[in-house]
């Protein structure tokens, strides 16, 4: 008599309890396996989705910029013949040195002064740079043009992703983030394939008139639905001699960088860029790791994701960047396709970045980042691969077009992961810090990543320099992965818990 009293009870507890873990093992089912119990994601209202929108729109302006040179400056070289090397290298390293010199400090400018404040005024100065160099009669004011494009970027980067994250639930933060970043990434990856077919068109200074209404549209619709936010605090402004090391110190190692292919790396003035470099940003880190409100804080890293997810921004910004360069130089000069064939061969590389990345931001929220970086280090790999073994000095689109969306898997699903990462898990008022530093750590890469590249082509020619720098991207490629097996999976506000 007691056994069949208790087996109504018993059978209904089951029941009740194999549907709820079934229903959770379906929505979890990573977090049901590390034993995270979380709640369903909080609800992104209608107003934020358009705030993150116009802000990933606002994202393409200095991602285009970076990438599109890599047609541009031919065109720009036949354009002044008179000019020499020297002057004209300029051209694409002016915004370079600026930009990454300053991210940071315009991530605190933004926290301190208002962040809708100091993106209207970036792209402003964005939009005065583009009309400058779009109207140059000669290469010293479309110099001068791309310094205040550079400037302009730095704080427009920063405060762009402060403005989009700060009413975003922190259970779907890394969704957001995925859409803005989107943006970006196709705006980085069809620069080439934009900029071919723009100079096609109409010529090299349509390439700078076009960022003209994408910046007034930013502008109006901005004005519109961001909000103005910053830091409330009373302490002081952080340390300055620390902004001052910084800003020395990360200009004298781009600066080495950069012009390392015109210099020659065996040069004085190279390895004494370098060496100034190394002595004043370790100054930096002392100085930073003792000063009360340092500018950049390194104890972050001694958490365990931010410190390997940016180690991923850096060996992706030295394999991924000079890949890409050596992609399209390869297209137009090895196998001799004109600026719009060489655009259209590259393309599935934006398209399956805006396709995959704000899908792995929705995967990044319910279980981490691991499988995120693991997933793109494994493409990289299997493209990288491709392209040393299928690709030769003959032309085949049917051998090439299988490297390329294997690259664009991996753009799609890395970037989002070693750019979020780092930013979604502070606390709202140091967002434009954490991405300031995130993209120069990732702008450093590529400045390394293009002077190998630069060095491989000019040392072994179009498809030798193809080779070593895809052998390149390998090894960076399997660095990616053990990175991402490193990871722990993310936790909501760890690094802002930790902080605080």
């Amino acid at each position: 008599m007691v056994g069949r009293a208790l087996e109504l009870p018993v059978a209904w507890w089951i029941r009740r309890s194999t549907t709820n873990w079934l229903h959770y093992a379906r929505i979890h089912p990573r977090r049901l396996r590390c034993g995270v119990t979380t709640a369903e994601p909080d609800q992104i209202s209608r107003r934020v989705w358009l705030v993150v929108i116009i802000a990933g729109i606002a994202t393409t302006l200095p991602s285009i910029n970076l990438s599109i040179m890599y047609v541009v400056y031919p065109e720009i070289q036949r354009a002044f013949p008179k000019v020499g090397q020297g002057p004209l290298s300029w051209v694409l390293n002016s915004y370079t040195v600026v930009s990454s010199a300053t991210l940071v400090l315009g991530g605190v400018i933004a926290d301190r002064t208002g962040r809708k404040r100091a993106q209207r005024i970036g792209v402003l100065v964005f939009l005065l740079g583009s009309v400058l160099c779009a109207t140059a009669n000669g290469v010293g004011l479309i110099i001068v043009g791309r310094t205040l494009m550079g400037l302009a970027s730095a704080v427009m980067i920063t405060a762009t992703i402060a403005i989009a994250l700060r009413d975003v639930p922190p259970s779907r933060r890394a969704t957001a983030f995925g859409v803005t970043s989107s943006f970006g990434g196709v705006g980085a990856a069809a620069g080439p394939a934009i900029g071919s077919a723009i100079i096609s068109a109409g010529g090299w200074r349509w390439a700078f008139w076009i960022n003209v209404p994408i910046a007034l549209l930013v502008l109006v619709t901005g004005q519109i639905v961001f909000r103005e936010s910053r830091e409330e605090t009373d302490e002081p402004f952080p340390d300055p001699v620390g902004a001052g090391l910084l800003l020395v110190g990360v200009s004298l190692g781009i600066l080495a960088l950069v012009q390392s292919p015109t210099w020659h790396w065996l040069d004085a003035r190279t390895w004494s860029c370098l060496a100034l470099a190394a002595i004043v940003l370790s100054a930096l880190v002392t100085r930073s790791l003792h000063h009360p409100r340092p500018v950049v804080d390194f104890r972050l890293f001694r958490h365990r994701n931010f410190a390997l997810l940016t180690t991923g921004a850096f060996v992706l910004g030295v394999s991924w960047f000079g890949a890409y360069f050596v992609l399209v130089q390869f297209l137009r000069n090895q196998w001799h396709y004109g600026l719009l064939e060489a655009g259209l061969l590259v393309s599935p590389i934006p398209f399956g970045a805006g396709v995959l990345a704000p899908l792995c931001g929705r995967v990044a929220d319910r279980i981490g980042y691991r499988v995120l970086v693991m997933s793109g280090g494994a493409a990289f790999t299997l493209a990288s691969a491709w392209m040393l073994l299928m690709v030769t000095d003959e032309p085949s689109i049917a051998r090439w077009m299988p490297g390329v969306i294997l690259m664009a898997i991996g753009t799609g699903i890395s970037f989002p992961a070693v750019q979020g990462g780092p930013v979604v898990d502070m606390a709202p008022d140091q967002y434009a810090v954490a991405m300031g530093f995130n993209q120069t750590v990732q702008r450093i890469g590529s400045a390394i990543g293009n002077a190998i590249a630069i060095v491989f082509v000019a040392s072994a020619g179009y498809i030798g320099g193809f080779d070593r720098m895809f052998s390149v991207m390998l090894v960076g490629s399997m660095m990616l992965f053990a990175l991402g097996v490193s990871l722990r999976y993310r936790t909501v506000g760890g690094y802002a818990a930790a902080r605080a």
